[in-house]
């Protein structure tokens, strides 16, 4: 956070099985931010090309300022079920979408609603079976996971979000980006840690 003292910082617990199914319990979150959002923040956000957002109190805060900034906005809503109402704020900003299918029923159909709703495209992850995409013309788009022997499945979903988004920063087309997160996730998948290069550097067993 560029401004605001915060008593606590954000923690969560994930719960995974050998499966790659996984819960997150938060155990505690970010001071609520109640000042005048500094120049220099409003600045970032007129100047970046894209503007992501956590799914977050503070985010929902900013949203009215990041809409104002006329910039594309990505959310990751992960394993949203299709009616949580605190969701739809940022579903009703975003230019891309990305979830997970854990709790839909018909991800091909809630990607759909979302690019009929506004967004340029919408991403759901897959697991094993890797992930589906729709565009802004309601065309499909597939992409298989990367095969990988999996030691910890943990970010690898927002491994996927940020190996798509530099992929797009970059200039490549829908299914190309899909690739790049399929690949920037099986990087994930490899290591007891969230990249490779931290395994020489963090010694931390995994239960």
């Amino acid at each position: 956070m560029r401004w605001g003292p915060s008593t606590v910082t954000e923690r969560h617990l994930n719960l995974m099985t050998r499966a790659g199914e996984r819960v997150s319990l938060y155990l505690s979150g970010v001071s609520a931010q109640t000042a005048e959002v500094p120049d220099d923040v409003r600045t970032v956000m007129t100047d970046a090309e894209i503007v992501v957002l956590d799914l977050a109190a503070e985010s929902l805060r900013l949203l009215p300022l990041v809409k104002a900034s006329g910039r594309p906005v990505w959310v990751d809503v992960h394993d949203y079920d299709g009616e949580a109402e605190f969701h739809r704020p940022f579903l009703d900003a975003a230019d891309a979408v990305f979830c997970n299918a854990d709790r839909l029923t018909d991800p091909v159909g809630f990607l759909r609603s979302c690019v009929a709703s506004g967004a340029s495209f919408a991403v759901c992850t897959l697991g094993a079976d890797g992930a589906v995409a729709v565009d802004r013309d309601g065309q499909t788009h597939r992409v298989d996971a990367v095969p990988v022997d999996v030691v910890d499945t943990n970010g690898a979903g927002d491994a996927f979000f940020a190996g798509v988004l530099a992929a797009r920063l970059a200039g490549a087309a829908l299914p190309q980006a899909l690739a790049s997160g399929a690949s920037s996730a099986s990087t994930a998948l490899g290591t007891k840690h969230l990249h490779p290069i931290l395994d020489a550097v963090v010694d931390v067993g995994v239960l």
